[in-house]
């Protein structure tokens, strides 16, 4: 049987396979507190981390980006 942690960690793990990276981003906050001195959890959690912010920051130039797009053509 596994703890809580292990059971959010296991589920983040599978969120990354699937690429669901806020899915991921979410169960690794939720097992953090359990693996606070495992460096490969914190690598992982991280690199996550940074991915999402990194997908987020591109999203909101591309939606940025299709309004210019519009505006342009009709004046």
């Amino acid at each position: 049987m596994l703890n809580p942690g292990e059971k959010a960690y296991c589920q983040a793990l599978l969120a990354l396979k699937s690429k669901s990276y806020r899915l991921a981003a979410e169960e690794f906050e939720k097992a953090a507190p359990h693996f606070k001195n495992d460096r490969e959890f914190n690598l992982i959690m991280e690199t996550n981390r940074v991915l999402v912010a990194v997908k987020k920051k591109i999203a909101a130039q591309e939606s940025d980006t299709i309004e210019v797009e519009e505006i342009l053509p009709y004046g």
